[in-house]
C-alpha cells in the first residue's frame, strides 16, 4: 500500500489514479488518516465483509444466547457506527 501524506494529495490530486492500481494510505501529521481504494475493488471487499460478519455473528449470537448472556444485535452497518460515535 502506498502511503501519502494529506498535503501532498491536496498539492496532487493526480496522485489520486494510483488508487486504481494500489490502494493509498493518506497520513496526516504523520498518522494514518484515510485509506483511498478502487470503488469496484471496495464493493467487493463490501460484500466479501458482509457474507462473512452475516456467518460468524448469527453463530456467536447463537452461542452466546444459549449461554443466557446479553446480545445487542444492529440492522445495518449505519446503526453499528452511529451506537459507535462514527
Amino acid at each position: 500500500m502506498q502511503t501519502v501524506t494529506a498535503s501532498n494529495l491536496k498539492q496532487n490530486s493526480m496522485i489520486l489514479q494510483e488508487a486504481l492500481r494500489e490502494d493509498l494510505l493518506v497520513t496526516k501529521r504523520d498518522k494514518p488518516f484515510v485509506v483511498v481504494m478502487d470503488f469496484k475493488k471496495y464493493k467487493a471487499l463490501e460484500k466479501y465483509i458482509n457474507t462473512i460478519a452475516n456467518d460468524e455473528t448469527y453463530t456467536a449470537i447463537s452461542n452466546l444466547e444459549s449461554d443466557n448472556k446479553e446480545v445487542i444485535t444492529y440492522t445495518s452497518k449505519d446503526e453499528l457506527f452511529n451506537d459507535l460515535g462514527l
